[in-house]
Protein backbone atom coordinates (compact mmCIF):
# COMPACT_ATOMS: atom_id res chain seq x y z
CA UNK A 1 0.00 0.00 0.00
CA UNK A 2 1.25 3.91 -0.66
CA UNK A 3 2.01 5.97 1.91
CA UNK A 4 -0.17 7.84 3.94
CA UNK A 5 -1.62 11.15 2.58
CA UNK A 6 -1.13 13.96 5.23
CA UNK A 7 -4.24 14.67 7.30
CA UNK A 8 -5.79 17.26 5.01
CA UNK A 9 -29.74 18.92 28.15
CA UNK A 10 -32.78 19.12 29.89
CA UNK A 11 -36.15 18.28 28.69
CA UNK A 12 -38.52 20.75 27.11
CA UNK A 13 -41.34 22.12 29.12
CA UNK A 14 -43.64 25.61 28.61
CA UNK A 15 -44.58 27.99 31.88
CA UNK A 16 -47.56 29.65 31.79
CA UNK A 17 -45.84 32.99 31.37
CA UNK A 18 -43.80 31.92 28.41
CA UNK A 19 -47.16 30.27 27.59
CA UNK A 20 -48.77 33.51 27.69
CA UNK A 21 -46.07 35.60 25.60
CA UNK A 22 -46.31 32.81 23.22
CA UNK A 23 -50.22 33.20 22.25
CA UNK A 24 -49.17 37.17 22.55
CA UNK A 25 -49.49 38.40 18.54
CA UNK A 26 -46.94 41.00 19.44
CA UNK A 27 -44.29 38.64 20.76
CA UNK A 28 -41.23 36.83 19.41
CA UNK A 29 -42.17 33.20 19.24
CA UNK A 30 -40.95 30.79 21.69
CA UNK A 31 -38.07 28.31 21.01
CA UNK A 32 -38.19 25.01 22.79
CA UNK A 33 -35.31 23.90 24.29
CA UNK A 34 -32.92 21.27 22.31
CA UNK A 35 -34.10 17.94 23.20
CA UNK A 36 -31.39 15.39 25.44
CA UNK A 37 -29.06 13.10 23.76
CA UNK A 38 -30.82 9.05 24.13
CA UNK A 39 -27.30 7.92 24.92
CA UNK A 40 -24.13 8.66 25.36
CA UNK A 41 -23.36 7.23 21.56
CA UNK A 42 -26.79 8.70 20.04
CA UNK A 43 -28.49 11.71 18.66
CA UNK A 44 -31.45 13.33 20.55
CA UNK A 45 -34.96 12.13 19.18
CA UNK A 46 -36.39 13.12 16.13
CA UNK A 47 -40.02 13.83 16.41
CA UNK A 48 -42.63 11.35 15.17
CA UNK A 49 -42.73 11.35 10.99
CA UNK A 50 -43.79 10.03 8.01
CA UNK A 51 -42.16 10.10 4.79
CA UNK A 52 -43.38 9.02 1.14
CA UNK A 53 -41.02 6.75 -0.94
CA UNK A 54 -40.00 10.23 -2.74
CA UNK A 55 -38.71 12.12 0.14
CA UNK A 56 -36.44 8.94 1.73
CA UNK A 57 -33.76 6.93 0.47
CA UNK A 58 -32.13 3.70 1.96
CA UNK A 59 -28.73 2.90 2.02
CA UNK A 60 -26.00 0.74 4.29
CA UNK A 61 -22.40 1.27 5.66
CA UNK A 62 -19.76 -1.06 6.46
CA UNK A 63 -16.97 -0.36 9.30
CA UNK A 64 -14.13 -3.15 8.20
CA UNK A 65 -11.90 -4.87 10.65
CA UNK A 66 -8.85 -6.69 10.63
CA UNK A 67 -8.91 -8.63 14.07
CA UNK A 68 -5.61 -9.83 13.96
CA UNK A 69 -4.00 -6.64 13.79
CA UNK A 70 -6.78 -4.84 15.33
CA UNK A 71 -6.83 -1.51 12.67
CA UNK A 72 -9.20 -0.64 10.04
CA UNK A 73 -9.85 -0.38 6.60
CA UNK A 74 -10.64 2.95 5.64
CA UNK A 75 -11.10 4.93 2.05
CA UNK A 76 -9.52 8.48 0.78
CA UNK A 77 -10.96 9.62 -2.20
CA UNK A 78 -8.01 11.03 -3.66
CA UNK A 79 -10.31 13.64 -5.92
CA UNK A 80 -11.92 15.55 -3.05
CA UNK A 81 -9.44 14.66 -0.06
CA UNK A 82 -11.88 12.88 2.30
CA UNK A 83 -11.94 9.79 4.11
CA UNK A 84 -14.66 7.54 4.98
CA UNK A 85 -16.32 3.94 5.51
CA UNK A 86 -17.42 2.24 2.88
CA UNK A 87 -21.01 3.23 2.26
CA UNK A 88 -24.15 3.93 -0.41
CA UNK A 89 -27.44 3.00 -1.55
CA UNK A 90 -29.81 0.12 -1.52
CA UNK A 91 -30.46 -0.89 -5.07
CA UNK A 92 -34.17 -1.96 -5.48
CA UNK A 93 -35.01 -5.39 -4.45
CA UNK A 94 -31.86 -5.42 -2.25
CA UNK A 95 -31.36 -6.16 1.04
CA UNK A 96 -29.52 -3.65 3.75
CA UNK A 97 -27.28 -6.70 4.45
CA UNK A 98 -26.72 -7.10 0.50
CA UNK A 99 -25.65 -3.37 -0.08
CA UNK A 100 -23.06 -3.26 2.93
CA UNK A 101 -21.54 -6.53 1.79
CA UNK A 102 -21.27 -4.83 -1.62
CA UNK A 103 -20.46 -1.16 -0.75
CA UNK A 104 -17.91 -2.60 1.25
CA UNK A 105 -15.98 -4.32 -1.95
CA UNK A 106 -16.51 -2.07 -4.19
CA UNK A 107 -15.52 0.96 -2.53
CA UNK A 108 -12.80 -0.18 -0.17
CA UNK A 109 -11.10 -3.51 -2.91
CA UNK A 110 -11.68 -5.76 0.14
CA UNK A 111 -14.12 -8.88 -0.03
CA UNK A 112 -15.26 -8.38 3.71
CA UNK A 113 -17.45 -10.76 5.89
CA UNK A 114 -19.70 -9.66 8.53
CA UNK A 115 -18.14 -9.71 11.69
CA UNK A 116 -20.07 -11.63 14.88
CA UNK A 117 -20.38 -9.38 18.15
CA UNK A 118 -22.32 -8.73 21.11
CA UNK A 119 -24.44 -6.09 20.06
CA UNK A 120 -27.04 -4.99 22.41
CA UNK A 121 -30.01 -4.69 19.86
CA UNK A 122 -34.05 -4.54 20.71
CA UNK A 123 -35.24 -6.98 17.64
CA UNK A 124 -36.89 -9.63 19.39
CA UNK A 125 -35.33 -13.66 19.43
CA UNK A 126 -37.00 -15.59 17.10
CA UNK A 127 -39.14 -18.96 18.60
CA UNK A 128 -36.59 -21.07 16.26
CA UNK A 129 -34.07 -19.47 18.69
CA UNK A 130 -34.21 -18.20 22.19
CA UNK A 131 -31.95 -16.20 23.45
CA UNK A 132 -30.18 -14.81 20.63
CA UNK A 133 -30.91 -11.04 21.00
CA UNK A 134 -28.09 -12.22 23.50
CA UNK A 135 -25.54 -14.15 21.51
CA UNK A 136 -23.27 -12.80 18.63
CA UNK A 137 -24.49 -11.25 16.11
CA UNK A 138 -24.57 -9.25 12.90
CA UNK A 139 -27.29 -6.82 13.03
CA UNK A 140 -26.94 -3.38 12.31
CA UNK A 141 -25.13 -1.27 15.14
CA UNK A 142 -25.61 2.27 13.65
CA UNK A 143 -28.21 4.42 12.24
CA UNK A 144 -26.94 7.83 10.61
CA UNK A 145 -30.13 9.99 9.00
CA UNK A 146 -28.57 12.82 7.09
CA UNK A 147 -30.60 15.21 5.02
CA UNK A 148 -30.55 16.12 1.09
CA UNK A 149 -32.09 19.65 -0.49
CA UNK A 150 -34.47 19.42 -3.47
CA UNK A 151 -32.54 20.41 -6.61
CA UNK A 152 -29.16 17.85 -5.39
CA UNK A 153 -27.94 15.85 -8.35
CA UNK A 154 -31.26 14.43 -10.25
CA UNK A 155 -33.47 14.98 -6.62
CA UNK A 156 -35.90 17.88 -7.17
CA UNK A 157 -37.69 17.40 -3.93
CA UNK A 158 -36.18 17.52 -0.27
CA UNK A 159 -35.73 14.25 1.51
CA UNK A 160 -34.16 11.99 4.30
CA UNK A 161 -31.25 9.72 3.41
CA UNK A 162 -30.87 6.92 6.47
CA UNK A 163 -27.74 4.86 6.29
CA UNK A 164 -28.08 1.14 8.81
CA UNK A 165 -24.08 0.78 9.40
CA UNK A 166 -22.80 -2.92 9.90
CA UNK A 167 -19.50 -4.24 11.02
CA UNK A 168 -16.96 -6.54 9.18
CA UNK A 169 -14.27 -8.05 8.98
CA UNK A 170 -11.13 -9.23 6.43
CA UNK A 171 -8.32 -12.21 7.25
CA UNK A 172 -4.58 -11.55 8.26
CA UNK A 173 -3.77 -11.99 4.39
CA UNK A 174 -6.91 -10.06 2.91
CA UNK A 175 -5.89 -9.29 -0.81
CA UNK A 176 -6.60 -5.54 -1.94
CA UNK A 177 -8.39 -5.33 -5.70
CA UNK A 178 -7.97 -2.36 -7.51
CA UNK A 179 -10.92 -1.16 -10.06
CA UNK A 180 -13.94 -2.81 -8.27
CA UNK A 181 -15.88 0.49 -7.61
CA UNK A 182 -18.07 2.34 -10.23
CA UNK A 183 -16.83 4.62 -12.76
CA UNK A 184 -16.92 7.79 -10.51
CA UNK A 185 -15.23 5.75 -7.60
CA UNK A 186 -12.00 4.90 -9.43
CA UNK A 187 -9.93 7.42 -7.52
CA UNK A 188 -10.63 5.68 -4.04
CA UNK A 189 -7.89 3.63 -2.26
CA UNK A 190 -7.98 2.00 0.65
CA UNK A 191 -5.67 1.62 3.80
CA UNK A 192 -5.13 -0.14 7.08
CA UNK A 193 -5.05 2.08 9.96
CA UNK A 194 -4.94 2.08 13.71
CA UNK A 195 -8.34 3.32 16.02
CA UNK A 196 -6.97 6.54 16.49
CA UNK A 197 -5.67 7.18 13.05
CA UNK A 198 -9.00 6.38 11.76
CA UNK A 199 -10.68 8.82 14.42
CA UNK A 200 -8.24 11.67 13.28
CA UNK A 201 -9.38 11.43 9.72
CA UNK A 202 -12.54 10.51 9.40
CA UNK A 203 -15.24 13.84 10.03
CA UNK A 204 -19.02 13.99 11.13
CA UNK A 205 -21.29 11.49 11.56
CA UNK A 206 -18.91 8.80 10.82
CA UNK A 207 -16.38 9.14 14.05
CA UNK A 208 -19.46 8.29 15.98
CA UNK A 209 -20.53 5.11 14.14
CA UNK A 210 -16.69 4.40 14.37
CA UNK A 211 -16.88 5.52 18.27
CA UNK A 212 -20.21 2.91 19.01
CA UNK A 213 -18.87 0.41 16.73
CA UNK A 214 -15.37 0.12 18.24
CA UNK A 215 -16.72 -0.30 21.76
CA UNK A 216 -18.85 -2.93 20.76
CA UNK A 217 -15.74 -4.87 19.58
CA UNK A 218 -13.44 -4.04 22.57
CA UNK A 219 -16.65 -5.62 24.41
CA UNK A 220 -17.01 -8.83 22.77
CA UNK A 221 -12.97 -9.19 22.92
CA UNK A 222 -13.50 -8.40 26.89
CA UNK A 223 -16.32 -11.19 26.66
CA UNK A 224 -13.86 -13.58 24.88
CA UNK A 225 -10.96 -13.24 27.48
CA UNK A 226 -13.41 -13.92 30.05
CA UNK A 227 -14.61 -16.87 28.71
CA UNK A 228 -11.39 -18.28 28.04
CA UNK A 229 -10.09 -17.42 31.56
CA UNK A 230 -13.47 -19.93 32.51
CA UNK A 231 -12.52 -22.51 30.05
CA UNK A 232 -8.60 -22.86 31.23
CA UNK A 233 -10.20 -22.81 34.88
CA UNK A 234 -12.82 -25.60 33.94
CA UNK A 235 -9.81 -27.83 32.04
CA UNK A 236 -7.67 -27.14 35.70
CA UNK A 237 -10.42 -28.41 37.53
CA UNK A 238 -11.08 -31.17 35.18
CA UNK A 239 -6.96 -32.21 35.31
CA UNK A 240 -7.37 -32.68 39.41
CA UNK A 241 -10.07 -34.83 39.32
CA UNK A 242 -8.52 -37.08 37.03
CA UNK A 243 -5.44 -37.49 39.11
CA UNK A 244 -6.61 -37.53 42.65
CA UNK A 245 -10.11 -39.64 41.91
CA UNK A 246 -10.17 -43.60 40.55
CA UNK A 247 -13.60 -42.68 38.58
CA UNK A 248 -15.38 -45.04 36.46
CA UNK A 249 -15.99 -44.64 33.34
CA UNK A 250 -20.16 -43.36 33.83
CA UNK A 251 -18.80 -41.14 37.11
CA UNK A 252 -15.89 -39.63 34.54
CA UNK A 253 -18.84 -39.09 31.71
CA UNK A 254 -20.66 -37.40 34.48
CA UNK A 255 -17.52 -35.08 35.25
CA UNK A 256 -17.23 -34.12 31.98
CA UNK A 257 -20.75 -32.60 31.70
CA UNK A 258 -20.33 -30.88 35.25
CA UNK A 259 -17.26 -29.51 33.77
CA UNK A 260 -19.28 -28.43 30.69
CA UNK A 261 -22.62 -26.97 32.24
CA UNK A 262 -20.28 -24.98 34.31
CA UNK A 263 -18.58 -23.72 31.39
CA UNK A 264 -21.98 -22.91 30.18
CA UNK A 265 -23.51 -21.22 32.68
CA UNK A 266 -20.24 -19.02 33.29
CA UNK A 267 -21.00 -17.76 29.29
CA UNK A 268 -24.61 -17.00 29.95
CA UNK A 269 -23.66 -14.84 32.86
CA UNK A 270 -20.76 -13.28 31.37
CA UNK A 271 -23.31 -12.57 27.94
CA UNK A 272 -25.44 -11.55 30.78
CA UNK A 273 -23.88 -9.19 32.72
CA UNK A 274 -22.46 -7.48 30.04
CA UNK A 275 -25.64 -6.62 28.23
CA UNK A 276 -26.87 -5.65 31.29
CA UNK A 277 -24.13 -2.94 31.66
CA UNK A 278 -24.30 -1.93 27.88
Amino acid sequence: MDKLPSEANGHSFFSLRALKAHLMPSSPPVRAAPRPAMSVHSSAQVPDSGWSSENFMLGAGMVIIQPSTHKLVLVYDTQYKYWFFPRGRKDVGESLETTALREAYEESGYRATFLPLFTPTHAPSPPSNPGASRRLNTESLYTTITQWSAGRGRRNVPGEYMTFWYAGQIPPDAVHETGTGMPDEQTYTSYIVTYEEAMNRLQGLERRVLRYVWTIYLYTLDVYRELEAGQADGADDKTKDNVNTTDTSTESTANSRNVQAGRSSRYTAIVDSRVAQS
